[in-house]
């Protein structure tokens, strides 16, 4: 027992031991404190990661609950704007049949209310034209021609469409009231030649010629000027064209051009500066 006791103090108190065991305590500790250390901070983030995720879940949670409620909120304003929206075209459409149908109306009247003795005047060429009153084998003609209303014609059915032109748009009232004028302004004419000769050439008038340029344009002002004849049926058939390209922009629902627009400007300038009831 002895033996071994002192063996036992021989090795602790050997130096190479007691360096070895030290050494082997110390590693020991050290690993032991990191991995405390590590399964710390592995904790510790753990926890904040979980903490962040349910921050982030709540934060996202809440926006896309947000979000959620501005979409059906914009979607309601765009159902309410699309079905009011629907409703206002509904209504201007209706508007734009019924002034359509009035202002056709009106078109089909003055054309029954043009006096057909003026319009017998087509048959005639231009130098037959000229002695409409002064060739005692016009002298028939030439009383009715010298008893033309144009005042009558031009209030034709003008007032009803006149009452539906802001439905009709500024182009196409243009359009109307320019061939009505013409119209009005040949029949004057035609009476006046009775006083005036000359002015029995209506379609020589500049004024009239100026009527033909802002509706039709300069080329078709050009071969209404060369025209031997026909020439309240041209104008007819011309201005006719006009309106169903108007009555199809309008019952369509498209806007009319710029350049429509700039032409229907001149054209109401036109008129503005026309005297009917002159030379």
């Amino acid at each position: 027992m002895e033996t071994l006791t002192s063996l036992a103090l021989t090795v602790i108190s050997s130096a190479g031991v007691s360096t070895a065991l030290l050494a082997a305590l110390a590693w020991l500790s050290r690993n032991w404190i990191s991995e405390r250390l590590k399964a710390g901070i592995r904790h510790e983030y753990d926890d904040r990661l979980e903490k962040l995720k349910a921050e982030l879940k709540a934060q996202g949670d809440a926006q896309l609950t947000s979000l959620k409620s501005e979409l059906d909120r914009q979607a309601e304003k765009l159902r309410i704007a699309s079905a009011s929206f629907s409703e206002v075209q509904k209504a201007t459409i209706a508007r734009k049949i019924e002034a359509v149908d009035v202002l056709w109306k009106g078109i089909v009247e003055a054309r029954d209310a043009f006096p057909s003795d003026a319009a017998l005047t087509d048959v005639l060429y231009d130098k037959e034209l000229a002695r409409v009153y002064t060739d005692e084998g016009f002298a028939k003609l030439a009383e009715k021609l010298r008893m033309l209303d144009h005042f009558a014609f031009f209030q034709t059915g003008f007032k009803d469409v006149q009452a539906v032109r802001p439905h009709l748009g500024e182009y196409t009232w243009a359009v109307y009231s320019t061939h009505r004028s013409l119209l009005t302004r040949a029949l004057y004419l035609l009476s006046e030649g009775s006083r005036a000769p000359a002015k029995v050439i209506w379609f020589e008038d500049q004024i009239v010629r100026d009527f033909v340029s802002s509706a039709l344009g300069p080329e078709k002002a050009e071969e209404f000027v060369g025209l031997g004849s026909a020439r309240f049926k041209w104008l007819q058939q011309n201005f006719d064209t006009l309106f169903f390209t108007a009555i199809d922009t309008l019952l369509t629902g498209q806007n009319f051009s710029d350049a429509a627009l700039k032409q229907a400007e001149r054209m109401e300038q036109m008129i503005s500066a026309a005297t009917i009831s002159k030379a």
